[in-house]
């Protein structure tokens, strides 16, 4: 009796058993037949070293599931682990990539690409203290390169050795290693080839924090991807070379290195210049310019959130490709089930068993759109709190300097204004006493000419002449009244002739450009930047050169100021009134300021400031 009514999920589970057991009979048999038919030999064309972007990555992944390519999905997985590690900065999720990559290798009967993937694996081991394993499966695939003549995986594979030579603290063998992978690579003329080598090497030297080792190893890179045209390497180490000088905190190399790739990035991957926009808006934060870190981060931000929800839309797609084909499939056999299920159920207490499934599903189903509900909304509600905390961490940001500018125009303004007032008071009032008091001696003169012999008087008319004198230089200094009337380079002009005197410095003026159409406030500006730069020189250096550049080039103006003075160590230079003054006045200007100075090899200060014509 109990085998006449055999309840409902055990004939579903026999049936389910037996339908399984069959298909894994037919995929057991299709496997033999793909790796029949799949070529022992590696095709001509290697793709492990092309550079893929993020949707090639993604369209090879999600075409090798829905295809059943065992080999493309290989090289797929390939390539995300590569892509995890560079772009993501997740090791251990490039790690289980790639042992899924070299499965998916060795079931499709791959062997070229089977140990190329096992070797690039190797490369991670000896981080997690398995060095003599790595060692031991690097060996089994150079004897398998020796063996099919293939010199250029051969050749590859020895700068990996060399790596893991290295993580162990065997440097000796290690150069070995290296020595002979770039006598094999300019053997084979393959620039491609030592360019991966390089990178790979130099990111070994940086993750050792061996900054200034890594750099000549990027230029070279750089170098051969420029000779050779390949725009997407030549990017990549322009990167590399400005994160490397961050790392080793020179900023201003750094900036440059991160501005020629970001005129480079202009038309290729969000990836890149996701990373880019991160490190400019750090490196003007290392030198205080709060303004341009604060646009680089928000642009960072923006670039991330896209790439987020690209990830999300791409892994949906994946997803969807790898169980489309088994979910119609099961759906199918599912259906059979059903109707079988429901002709037994006839015979079976149908009212009863339907009312206990339906009840059973209808639970399941509540809890389980329940249990969603549920984590969707403390998912959205962490989303909104984070992003509240974003904008908020942003208003304050943007206040404080907004306010911090206010400030500065504030101090700026008053300091002027506090020049102009004592300028005048100078020039009406001390400069008109000083006056009527050699009209006075010269109306005494004239009734009394004896006093002209009159050595006192003399010295007197002579120290009053210099008063007068030295009263207008003050009072012109406070308030370039020529800036106003003529501009700006005759202004300087002015400034410089009034700097020379006998015995000091010479001074060369040079400017090249219109200058003309300045604002105001700009041209203030750069005068008194000028004036305390000259002051510094002449007060401090001892030169006996200095030279004066101004240039205007479009919209951007250049301030070049250069002694052959003394020098100083910037390290040990402490800030006064006037460097402070000056470092204002340039980010008062949204300008940027570099040093560059030596004990004994004088001072070369650049400054650029971004202008528009009136």
């Amino acid at each position: 009796m109990a085998e006449k009514h055999q309840p409902l999920h055990a004939k579903f589970l026999t049936t389910l058993a037996t339908s399984l057991r069959s298909w894994m009979v037919f995929a057991g048999l299709l496997m033999v037949g793909l790796c029949w038919l799949t070529p022992l030999t590696a095709q001509e064309d290697d793709l492990f070293e092309k550079p893929m972007t993020f949707e090639e990555i993604q369209a090879v992944l999600s075409g090798g599931i829905r295809e059943r390519d065992l080999k493309k999905q290989g090289m797929g997985w390939y390539k995300w682990a590569l892509y995890r590690e560079q772009e993501a900065l997740n090791r251990d999720s490039a790690f289980q990539y790639l042992a899924r990559s070299v499965e998916l290798f060795q079931k499709a009967g791959d062997s070229l690409a089977y140990h190329r993937a096992r070797a690039e694996l190797a490369t991670r081991l000896p981080e997690r203290g398995m060095a003599d394993e790595a060692i031991a499966m690097q060996q089994e695939a150079l004897q398998y390169f020796k063996r099919t003549g293939n010199k250029r995986s051969e050749a590859f594979l020895l700068a990996q050795m060399a790596r893991v030579q290295q993580m162990r603290g065997d440097s000796a063998q290690a150069n070995t290693l290296r020595r002979t992978f770039r006598e094999r690579g300019l053997a084979l003329s393959d620039t491609l080839l030592l360019i991966t080598a390089f990178l790979q090497e130099a990111d070994y030297l940086a993750d050792a924090q061996k900054y200034q080792e890594a750099l000549p190893l990027t230029f070279r890179a750089r170098d051969l991807a420029q000779q050779s045209n390949r725009h997407n390497y030549a990017l990549e180490t322009e990167y590399r070379i400005g994160y490397f000088n961050f790392l080793a905190k020179d900023y201003l190399m750094a900036l440059r290195a991160f501005k020629r790739a970001e005129q480079a990035s202009r038309q290729v991957d969000y990836e890149l210049r996701r990373e880019l926009y991160r490190y400019l808006s750090a490196t003007y934060l290392a030198l205080d310019s709060l303004n341009l870190s604060l646009q680089y981060a928000q642009r960072h931000i923006r670039l991330t959130d896209t790439l987020l929800h690209r990830d999300r839309i791409a892994t949906s797609q994946r997803l969807a490709a790898q169980y489309g084909t088994r979910e119609k499939t099961q759906e199918v056999e599912r259906l059979n089930r059903d109707i079988k299920s429901i002709e037994d159920s006839k015979r079976q207490q149908r009212n009863f068993l339907i009312a206990i499934s339906l009840f059973f599903v209808a639970t399941l189903i509540a809890g389980f759109f329940m249990a969603r509900d549920y984590r969707h909304r403390l998912q959205t509600s962490r989303v909104i709190a984070e992003q509240r905390e974003k904008i908020n961490q942003q208003t304050i940001r943007q206040l404080e300097d907004a306010l911090r500018i206010e400030s500065m125009q504030s101090m700026l303004e008053g300091q002027e204004s506090e020049r102009k007032r004592i300028a005048h008071d100078l020039h009406d009032s001390v400069g008109g006493m000083l006056a009527a008091i050699r009209m006075r001696l010269e109306g005494l003169l004239s009734q009394a000419p004896e006093l002209a012999k009159n050595e006192d008087f003399a010295k007197i008319k002579e120290l009053l002449n210099d008063t007068i004198a030295e009263t207008r230089q003050i009072a012109h200094n406070l308030q370039p009244t020529s800036l106003s009337r003529f501009g700006l380079v005759k202004a300087l002009q002015d400034l410089v002739i009034r700097f020379r005197t006998p015995g000091g410095p010479t001074i060369d003026f040079q400017h090249f450009g219109d200058f003309g159409d300045l604002d105001h406030t700009v041209a203030l500006n750069c005068y008194r930047i000028i004036q305390e730069l000259l002051q510094n020189s002449i007060k401090h250096a001892q030169a006996t050169e200095i030279l004066v550049q101004l240039t205007r080039n479009g919209n951007d103006i250049a301030i070049l100021v250069e002694d052959n003075g003394v020098g100083f160590d910037p390290a040990n230079i402490t800030k006064g009134m006037g460097t402070d003054n000056l470092r204002q006045r340039v980010h008062f200007i949204h300008g940027e300021m570099s040093v560059q100075t030596a004990q004994g090899q004088g001072v070369s200060t650049l400054i650029t400031v971004p202008v528009k014509a009136r």
